[in-house]
């Protein structure tokens, strides 16, 4: 009967040290589970790409994956930064050559436009855009043209980038706004207010899209920006606020854009695959309200 207490008081203190330890292990793997769903998701590669007249400082090699382009304009006229990825076997002293020689018309299938920010104000403006990059050939381009007619591209501003492989487990955020690019028209969901949009900007067309953000001044429309375009007199009825350079079919970028109250414009000026007029002459302009 003793020998039978005593058993029975070692038993139990066997289960009670088992059950301590299974206890300490579930808090331990808790605690690891609670560290792990705190750490921060892993953030996309910035870049920096600084422009003027007419060139671009920016790296020449930069890794796959997510990655946010910041535009900053140190330039006197506007500018914008499209990036543009070339098949294998392709070089960008190709692309040069066949834009010397294209007057307008559909790209060779070796180009993809896989967007940029487009332009924010001259004078230190800055503007983003955030896109999963693909390891391999690419070119940063300005297709923006000066006053006389020639755009940035043919004095210069072209910059051969090299995109190297990596295992970037960033991923692309949530954005609150949905953006689709078509021929010719954009659609938004749901409608922009007040306050800071991340907008999911995406190209269902088969033709290249871009879409430059413009705050008019109050009082102006649309049509008073492109009737100003056409001569550039006077002070501008409306400064940009960026957007995504041209977009191939199915690429997209997010854009982030922090709206006031007034009136905005949406415009494309990519020129048509089949007249070579900008789309915004194809009635590719939108003017909305924010509230």
């Amino acid at each position: 009967m003793q020998k039978s207490y005593w058993a029975m008081i070692a038993a139990a203190l066997v289960l009670g040290q088992a059950a301590c330890t299974v206890d300490k292990a579930a808090k331990a793997e808790e605690s690891r589970g609670e560290a792990f769903a705190k750490a921060p998701a892993p953030a996309a590669n910035l870049v920096t790409v600084t422009t003027s007249e007419f060139a671009f400082a920016a790296p020449a090699t930069i890794p796959a994956g997510l990655t946010t382009v910041r535009l900053v304009n140190q330039g006197a006229e506007f500018h914008h930064v499209q990036l543009v990825r070339l098949d294998p076997g392709h070089t960008v002293a190709e692309l040069m050559e066949g834009a010397s020689s294209r007057e307008h018309g559909p790209m060779p299938e070796w180009v993809h436009f896989v967007g940029g920010p487009n332009s924010p104000a001259p004078g230190g403006g800055q503007s983003e855009a955030t896109m999963e990059l693909q390891a391999g050939t690419y070119a940063l381009v300005c297709f923006i043209p000066s006053k006389d007619g020639v755009p940035h591209m043919m004095k210069g501003m072209v910059k051969p980038l090299t995109v190297t492989p990596a295992a970037s487990e960033a991923r692309m955020g949530t954005a609150d706004v949905r953006m689709t690019l078509r021929d010719y028209a954009f659609d938004i969901a749901p409608e922009l207010t007040a306050g800071r949009h991340t907008i999911q900007v995406t190209n269902a067309a088969a033709q290249p899209h871009e879409v430059i953000v413009m705050k008019l001044a109050p009082g102006k429309t649309a049509q008073d920006l492109l009737a100003w375009m056409q001569t550039e007199q006077g002070p501008p009825p409306a400064m940009p606020m960026g957007g995504t350079t041209l977009l191939s079919q199915g690429e997209l970028n997010h854009v982030t854009v922090d709206f006031e109250a007034g009136e905005y414009a949406l415009l494309c000026f990519v020129p048509d695959a089949k007249d070579g007029q900008p789309h915004v002459a194809h009635g590719m302009v939108k003017q909305f309200t924010v509230r």
